[in-house]
């Protein structure tokens, strides 16, 4: 485990995944990341890569090949490399290799950047293209904040509230994978209240949203988390039925469509990456009142 601060944050993170497992705000004295607490979902916030979602049986074609990824992908469960310490910044490193090959093709290198300032962590995601064909791949976050955040609260005292009114159309999951369908969820909102029932199908999902800036808020205090992912096209908000947290998830990427195991590179969402080419990412998490 390694931490990096400054006067307002600290935050820790592990070489398994390269996750992100606290934030801690030194002046107000709350955790606001997810413990990973097993009986609920033993993560706190993995990194989705090289695909998003889950694929139809849970394979994939390259040039009309089988291969076999599992939900959300391999890096969450592989240990990086820390390459670069600082004060206020940490970076891992992880590259394909022999066991990587057999499951994604593909010569690549993943860096997971990791950077604090005032009360904001910033965490950067390098996709590096080393082969000599062209790579498609899919990435993503899936951060669980704590919620509720005080003792005495409940989920319900939660809101989500958005930068500006929007319009929030949910695509549809039919069990794991989406079924075509759309789900209008509220109109001309800024703030939409939390409810387990908003969850009854698993994860709310939006894409294309007037600004890609949320905020957890609670009716009792000041205390928020702002999760900032421009440039991302879809964002996952997901809990159980009875989990004390809310995931924010920016991705790029999807998962599959009801239907038959597709091309990796055809798939809705997916980015297909150029020999020698570097694809970057970047989302912020702001917590504190």
């Amino acid at each position: 485990m390694s931490y990096i601060e400054n006067e307002i944050i600290r935050i820790t993170t592990k070489s398994g995944g390269a996750e992100l497992t606290g934030i801690y705000h030194k002046k107000d004295g709350l955790n606001y990341l997810w413990n990973a607490n097993p009986a609920y979902w033993g993560r706190h916030a993995p990194v989705l890569f090289p695909n998003v979602g889950k694929l139809i049986d849970n394979q994939y074609k390259v040039e009309n090949h089988i291969y076999e990824l599992s939900q959300h992908g391999f890096a969450r469960d592989m240990d990086f490399k820390l390459t670069d310490l600082k004060e206020d910044e940490i970076n891992y490193e992880l590259k394909s290799s022999e066991q990587t090959l057999l499951k994604y093709p593909f010569q690549f290198t993943l860096n997971i950047n990791y950077k604090v300032k005032d009360n904001t962590v910033f965490i950067k995601n390098v996709v590096t293209n080393n082969d000599q064909k062209s790579m498609p791949f899919s990435i993503g976050a899936h951060p669980a904040f704590n919620i509720p955040l005080k003792e005495g609260e409940t989920f319900e005292d939660y809101y989500l509230q958005f930068e500006e009114e929007e319009k929030l159309e949910t695509i549809k999951l039919e069990g794991p994978y989406r079924n075509g369908k759309r789900e209008l969820i509220a109109q001309n909102i800024k703030n939409l209240p939390l409810t387990r029932e908003l969850f009854k199908d698993d994860a709310l999902i939006f894409e294309k949203l007037n600004k890609n800036v949320m905020t957890i808020r609670s009716k009792n205090h000041s205390s928020m988390i702002k999760v900032n992912f421009e440039g991302f096209p879809y964002v996952g908000i997901w809990t159980t039925q009875t989990a004390p947290f809310l995931c924010i998830e920016p991705w790029y990427g999807i998962a599959d469509e009801i239907g038959p195991v597709k091309e990796m590179k055809n798939k809705l969402g997916i980015q297909n990456l150029n020999p020698n080419e570097t694809f970057t990412c970047t989302y912020s998490i702001t917590v504190g009142s």
